[in-house]
């Protein structure tokens, strides 16, 4: 069934509501992980006025705020961590163009590194197979973050019939160096036939060009070549996004810091006060004036801030950084934890690192169909895609290799058992296969039974 979309200015309108309800934690997310230009763009929108602040004020206190990047660097760091080892692929040479890093085109390992980012940040990303305009042409991958996949319908058996995409793109104006950008929409469904077809529309959702139904290898084809990659698995659903709660202790850290720096504002420089004298007395304050008061009642002193207040800001603003710590968000630790065997530190970071191996996990999987789906449509063979899950690396001694290899030689382990523990301990070549492996190990010798030389038991008579 195609859904008829109505003209409508909101997109409240037309989009699902599972995208509207996650929409502002997207846009909260996005922001953190942009960083202090993003947030304090926002203005009230994270920092509210605070009462009878004037414009002047609240830029004041605006300014002073300090926003902590801790949701870019965790990202960042989260990902810098996955993409140690390159992914192991196997694939036809039809398909070889799309695992290559070429100078042009999307190349395979940005590809990976922007889908692992965008699935830590927001949990969700989508790929869209496109069928090029012209024939002797390859397909290309088009990605799509979170917050440009609209709207989604499914059949009674969970197939895809409808998706709507929202796309930018630049627009010269006539006669002039500077461009305008755009919002279109691409309308993605199957007809009533079945059939694959797309057309575009414009932001009040007018058609821009003529509904068209792409084929591949010359055939039209009766699915929507889409794939959701979702922090729990590949599908159309939406999925808590993974920096949730970490950018909502960073905005909250921020407004923390934006109370503690305005108090600091102003209650750092001390204030005289001087009772007993006409106010129209001219009085200067610094090390060469000297003030000669006419009432021996007059006094002069500082008006400074004394008390705790300020110091709760300071502690507030320290344990919210735990918080974050907490969530993995290891860059910002400062505890001390003082001496730490190796093994002791690798097991509590894997611990930690649980939430990422299972988001490569979902993200191996989305490969898996997205690439098998377009050696479908391309009429080859199939695609295998194996991505690392060794977040920390266990790392090799030598004492390893040799209580390895001596189980071996003496026949405890097999063979298989031992080239499974050397690639986890990466000491065999990632481009090679477990047979080539294993085909390349020698048979351990055989053991002949040895001779002992006790006595032999007397004979009974």
């Amino acid at each position: 069934m195609v859904l008829k979309f109505i003209m409508a200015k909101k997109l409240s309108e037309f989009a699902h509501p599972q995208y509207m309800y996650h929409l502002p934690d997207y846009q909260k997310i996005r922001d953190c992980y942009n960083g202090e230009r993003a947030v304090k763009a926002a203005n009230v929108a994270y920092l509210p006025k605070l009462k009878a602040q004037s414009e002047e004020d609240y830029r004041n206190y605006l300014t002073r705020a300090l926003f902590f990047p801790v949701t870019g660097k965790t990202v960042t760091t989260m990902v810098g961590l996955a993409t140690v080892k390159p992914p192991k692929v196997v694939a036809p040479d039809l398909m070889a163009p799309y695992f290559k890093d070429s100078e042009s085109g999307y190349q395979f390992s940005e590809f990976y590194v922007t889908t692992l980012q965008e699935m830590v940040l927001m949990g969700r990303y989508g790929v869209l197979i496109d069928a090029p305009e012209l024939v002797q042409s390859q397909p290309t991958l088009c990605p799509y973050i979170a917050e440009n996949i609209i709207n989604w319908d499914t059949d009674e058996i969970g197939q895809l019939t409808m998706l709507l995409l929202r796309e930018t793109r630049n627009v010269r104006l006539q006669g002039e160096f500077s461009t305008s950008v755009e919002v279109q929409y691409r309308h993605c469904y199957l007809d009533a036939s079945g059939i694959y077809t797309v057309e575009v529309l414009d932001e009040d959702l007018k058609q821009i060009k003529p509904s068209i139904q792409p084929t591949f290898t010359g055939s039209v084809i009766d699915f929507i070549p889409w794939v959701t990659f979702g922090a729990s698995g590949a599908h159309i659903g939406v999925d808590k996004p993974p920096m949730l709660d970490i950018s909502t202790i960073n905005i909250s850290h921020y407004l923390t810091s934006a109370d503690l720096e305005w108090g600091r504002h102003i209650v750092g420089l001390p204030t005289p006060i001087v009772s007993g004298v006409d106010s129209s007395t001219q009085l200067s304050i610094g090390g060469t004036a000297a003030w000669i008061l006419p009432v021996v009642e007059a006094k002069a002193y500082y008006l400074e801030f004394q008390g705790l207040g300020l110091k709760s800001l300071e502690i507030a603003m320290s344990d919210k950084i735990s918080l974050m710590s907490a969530m993995s968000a290891r860059l910002v630790d400062n505890s001390t934890r003082g001496s730490e065997a190796a093994e002791t530190v690798r097991l509590r970071y894997m611990s930690e690192s649980a939430g990422l191996i299972h988001i490569i996990g979902s993200i191996e999987t989305g490969c898996m169909i997205l690439y098998n789906m377009l050696a479908k449509l391309l009429k080859t063979t199939e695609v295998t895609i194996q991505f690392s899950k060794e977040i920390l690396g266990i790392g090799v001694t030598f004492r390893d290799l040799k209580i390895l290899f001596e189980a071996y030689l003496t026949s405890s382990v097999s063979k298989e058992t031992l080239v499974y523990n050397l690639r986890r301990l990466d000491a065999i070549d990632p481009n090679r296969s477990d047979e080539e492996e294993m085909s390349a190990i020698k048979e351990p010798p055989t053991q002949t039974p040895t001779t002992s030389n006790a006595p032999k038991p007397a004979a009974t008579p």
